[in-house]
């Protein structure tokens, strides 16, 4: 009875035991390694936004105190109008203030900048006398009037209040955030009966509201609606 105990014990695993193991491990990591990834990926970029958020209300800072109240500098209407654009305003204030890798016209309005990490933003100054800033966690991500709350995000500047730089927009700020899910998910102010691919005006500021934490039910992927 000795002598047979002994043997089982030194059988080992068969060949399509160590198979079906190896296939069970492979279907359990096949199925949590994406969720993993992808909360990963919301980490990074959550603290990437509050980073930028952080980097950018310094160099204002730095900004007033050398040029005075932002209103005394921020563009008029008249200006933009007249023809002075986001490169030679940002030049003036705030680059010295940021470290910069690169820095390029792309449009007639737009303005990119790479900062030394990889990361950087398209700016634009409205006419309403609110700088645009969209923010992307990449470079390539980045382009005009694209904020698709994954890999790029809606920024603005803003004078008449005191906070100045806000996630998202200055109108956001009050939203609550059952509003911010809906607006962020689905995307376009402009009509929020229709979704405009990469225009998610709402999810900085929905992330910001969190803590700078973009939590289980942050809309990650953008939900498409035409009800023309």
């Amino acid at each position: 009875m000795y002598v047979h105990e002994r043997i089982i014990m030194k059988r080992g695993f068969t060949m399509a035991e160590v198979l079906i193991t190896l296939g069970i491990l492979g279907v359990v990591i096949a199925m949590t390694l994406p969720g993993i990834m992808e909360g990963y990926e919301k980490k990074v970029t959550a603290n990437k936004l509050k980073k930028f958020y952080t980097v950018m209300m310094q160099a204002i800072l730095l900004a007033e105190n050398t040029n005075g109240e932002l209103k005394s500098w921020i563009p008029t209407a008249d200006q933009v109008l007249s023809g002075q654009g986001f490169e030679d305003w940002y030049n003036m204030y705030l680059d010295k203030h940021i470290n910069s890798l690169h820095k390029e016209v792309t449009s007639a309005r737009d303005f990119q900048v790479t900062f030394l990490d990889g990361i950087g933003f398209n700016g634009y100054i409205s006419s309403t006398k609110i700088i645009y800033f969209m923010y992307c966690t990449d470079i390539k991500y980045c382009g005009y009037e694209r904020y698709d709350g994954r890999h790029s995000f809606l920024f603005s500047l803003y004078s008449e209040q005191p906070e100045k730089f806000f996630a998202s927009t200055p109108s956001h700020q009050q939203i609550t955030r059952e509003r911010l899910i809906d607006s962020c998910a689905k995307g376009n102010t402009d009509n929020p009966l229709v979704s405009s691919k990469d225009r998610r005006h709402a999810c900085a500021r929905l992330i910001q509201y969190d803590g700078w934490e973009i939590k289980k039910d942050y809309p990650w992927r953008q939900i498409m609606i035409d009800n023309r």
